[in-house]
């Protein structure tokens, strides 16, 4: 069963993630298209509060993804609400 978390409960959860260098599963909304994508297992390489983005880092291959923080739909299988 999937619960669900506010949008401030997953800033928290984000920057949790970037302190503890922890993995985490996103699904977000893609800005140009409207498509879903998912980011299973990237780490949080950067969150900016007042910019309204978080920047991902894939382990990989060390690619990194900006992602408006308002786009983002579920985190570690939470779905976000505003």
């Amino acid at each position: 069963m999937m619960g669900a978390i506010h949008f401030a409960d997953m800033l928290r959860l984000l920057d949790q993630a970037y302190q503890h260098r922890s993995l985490v599963d996103i699904h977000a909304w893609e800005g140009g298209t409207g498509e879903l994508l998912h980011y299973k297992g990237w780490l949080v390489h950067h969150v900016n509060w007042r910019g309204g983005y978080v920047r991902l880092r894939n382990p990989r291959n060390r690619a990194i993804r900006a992602l408006p923080q308002i786009f983002i739909i579920q985190i570690n299988n939470k779905r976000v609400y505003l």
